[in-house]
């Protein structure tokens, strides 16, 4: 019986459109093609973004009851750095200052603790700053034809530059509770 029913959608004289099997395969064919374009959209999507990875980094360089002057370029402004990034802001003793103004010198802007400032920029700090990190940005999808067959490829796109004045670590809190082990 197993070997009858196994034969039974390809039996003579019956056509395929008759049994809903071509029907079937373009509906499963059709999920896939969702299936592998949202995985490349979603791709795309987590890297279109920067400004928000930079802008949570920036908060790693210096404690929040520090005195921190953060300039958020152009780009970083953008693409995801936002006022909701914003961690370490006092109700009345504002210590971290978040400045976005555009046409600052840049005599000014060598004045700030930490930068976020695109590529092309970074030149213009390097006697008065360290680059601390790098993110990437979407650039584009391309296709190979080798696995992985589709590829979402990131540029630089964003660097958070350091002042060489401020302290090289945030200090933990775990360091002052230390206690040795007998």
């Amino acid at each position: 019986s197993s070997g009858i029913n196994a034969e039974w959608p390809l039996r003579p004289g019956k056509k395929l459109w008759d049994k809903g099997i071509l029907f079937r395969c373009a509906i499963l064919g059709m999920l896939l093609a969702n299936l592998l374009g949202c995985s490349v959209f979603l791709s795309a999507s987590y890297h279109n973004y920067p400004g928000g990875s930079a802008m949570a980094a920036v908060h790693k360089y210096a404690d929040c009851d520090q005195n921190t002057t953060v300039y958020i370029g152009n780009y970083a402004a953008q693409n995801g750095a936002s006022r909701f990034g914003e961690e370490c802001e006092a109700v009345f003793e504002r210590r971290w200052n978040y400045i976005k103004t555009e046409n600052l010198t840049i005599s000014t802007i060598r004045g700030f603790d930490l930068l976020l400032v695109e590529p092309k920029e970074v030149t213009h700090y390097n006697p008065t700053h360290t680059v601390e990190e790098k993110f990437y940005g979407f650039s584009r999808i391309r296709l190979k034809p080798t696995p992985p067959f589709i590829l979402t490829e990131k540029k630089e796109v964003l660097y958070l530059l350091r002042s060489k004045s401020m302290k090289k670590e945030k200090s933990t809190d775990c360091d002052s509770a230390l206690i040795p082990l007998l």
